[in-house]
């Protein structure tokens, strides 16, 4: 057993944009798994201020295989509804390339289950981009996009209002969204 973080004492205030470097194992991503209150510390606190509404993206989806993409990322909106939202608009077409999900046969009613990391990775971002939160916090939010779903990515969190926290070792994505750097490291 060794002690991966030790001492640590940081904040998050409203519009941070943080990115979290380091090398592989030294404790990035167990950081902000106790900043989002999925790990317990060992010692110490973490505190949310009343009525925080955080979303977090982590590197292993929680997605249910049985569900549609509709189920997860739309809810029980009728087809008016979400379409009538430009923010829901815009997250389907900058993650799937058009509101009728053209990489996927049945569109919105495709099951979730054999679709690969990379299609499950672009539904769970959706899912979380479509609610509004305080924070955001992404644990390798690039990792299975291809060039363009990146960029748009990095355009929409860019204007986007809530607090980020982000881990990612893609340099130039850090370079667009975020303005601080934590690094972890030993």
């Amino acid at each position: 057993t060794r002690a991966l973080l030790d001492g640590v004492s940081l904040g998050v205030s409203e519009g941070d944009r943080i990115g979290v470097v380091g090398r592989n194992g030294d404790g990035k991503t167990t950081l902000i798994r106790m900043l989002a209150r999925l790990e317990e510390a060992d010692t110490g606190r973490v505190t949310h201020s009343g009525g925080l509404r955080l979303g977090v993206l982590t590197q292993h989806d929680s997605l249910d295989p049985k569900a549609t993409i509709r189920h997860e990322v739309i809810g029980d909106m009728a087809d008016h509804e979400w379409a009538g939202s430009a923010k829901i608009r815009d997250v389907l077409t900058g993650l799937f390339g058009g509101l009728g999900l053209p990489g996927f046969e049945h569109g919105l009613d495709t099951v979730i289950g054999p679709l690969s990391g990379g299609e499950r990775r672009r539904i769970a971002l959706a899912k979380l981009l479509i609610e509004e939160q305080d924070l955001l916090v992404l644990d390798e939010p690039t990792n299975h996009l291809d060039v363009e779903g990146i960029a748009w990515l990095a355009g929409h969190l860019q204007v986007r209002r809530s607090a980020l926290v982000c881990v990612t070792h893609d340099r130039w994505f850090l370079d667009q969204v975020c303005t601080r750097m934590w690094d972890v490291q030993r």
